[in-house]
């Protein structure tokens, strides 16, 4: 069969066992949420967790790609950290998303820059993970802290589920400031977050430590880190979805995996305008003064 002009096989296997959601039907999901996904990841650098029996079967996590390079894709050559070129992943429309889901892809990862300048970041995620034990009030009570912290330094921020248990909290930004500076920037800003909470938030990925604290994983935003793609499908159980929200729909939310495939495309169809819409007109900007404020808080 052809979906999006992609010859694609086996459309019925199925690819969430507890669901009964096919392969098909994932395509056939990323092909009507498309409109709301590939603005705030198409020519993105992206890696993947590929599934190619589905989500019951072995997964693994594939960065670079070896493959022949489907219709609506492309790769981009990247300096490695450790000084090697390899061949990234990114999307130009929906075909692409469909030619990828043909290779078994069930999770999309964003690179928080564009193909175009790798070294220009313009995506900042902080990542709000909650151990088991860690009431969701709390994680969105956090997420609302943190959106204060950083508009009291004149920077908006836009909200998602990850599709797992947590939040992240999403701040576009110009490209003027390179990948050290970032990195800068979310360290200074989780220390604040764990000076005002030092009894319930960390910053190190401690299994040890972790019990009862929510972990505030700004490495998120070091150069080659990526972070789940707004409505991307997760490879879990009962197929969830991360979903982009407006800050008063997080009232409406449960968990930060409570949204499955179905769910979220009757959400975004029920949508009275693209939550995340302004994020693509913000024009803010990383300053010296934005540093300087949080360092006086």
């Amino acid at each position: 069969m052809i979906i999006e002009g992609i010859e694609f096989s086996s459309p019925d296997r199925v690819v969430y066992p507890d669901t009964g959601i096919t392969k098909r039907e994932l395509a056939e999901y990323y092909v009507a949420i498309a409109p709301l996904m590939l603005p705030h990841m198409a020519e993105r650098p992206i890696s993947m967790v590929r599934c190619p029996q589905g989500q019951g079967s072995k997964c693994f996590y594939q960065k670079h790609w070896s493959h022949a390079v489907p219709a609506g894709v492309g790769t981009v050559d990247v300096r490695e950290n450790g000084g090697e070129t390899e061949p990234y992943v990114f999307v130009h429309n929906a075909s692409g998303l469909v030619a990828l889901v043909q290779y078994g892809v069930m999770e999309f990862h964003t690179w928080g820059t564009k193909k175009d300048r790798i070294e220009s970041p313009d995506r900042i995620v902080f990542d709000l993970d909650p151990a088991p034990d860690v009431k969701w009030q709390r994680v969105v009570d956090l997420a609302r802290e943190l959106r204060e912290l950083l508009g009291e330094c004149g920077l908006e921020t836009w909200i998602r589920t990850t599709g797992g248990k947590g939040l992240h909290v999403v701040l576009p930004i110009q490209r003027t400031v390179t990948w050290d500076d970032v990195h800068d920037f979310v360290r200074l800003t989780t220390a604040q977050l764990i000076r005002r909470h030092p009894n319930e938030l960390l910053d190190v990925a401690s299994k040890a430590r972790r019990t009862g604290k929510i972990f505030v994983d700004f490495l998120r935003n070091s150069r080659g880190a990526t972070a789940i793609a707004p409505w991307s499908t997760r490879a879990r159980e009962g197929a969830p979805v991360s979903v982009p929200c407006t800050w008063s729909d997080l009232d409406t939310l449960e968990s930060g995996d409570g949204v499955n495939m179905h769910a979220a495309l009757e959400f975004a169809r029920s949508l009275p305008a693209d939550p995340w819409a302004t994020m693509l007109e913000s024009r803010q900007k990383l300053t010296q003064k934005v540093l300087e404020k949080l360092l006086l808080m």
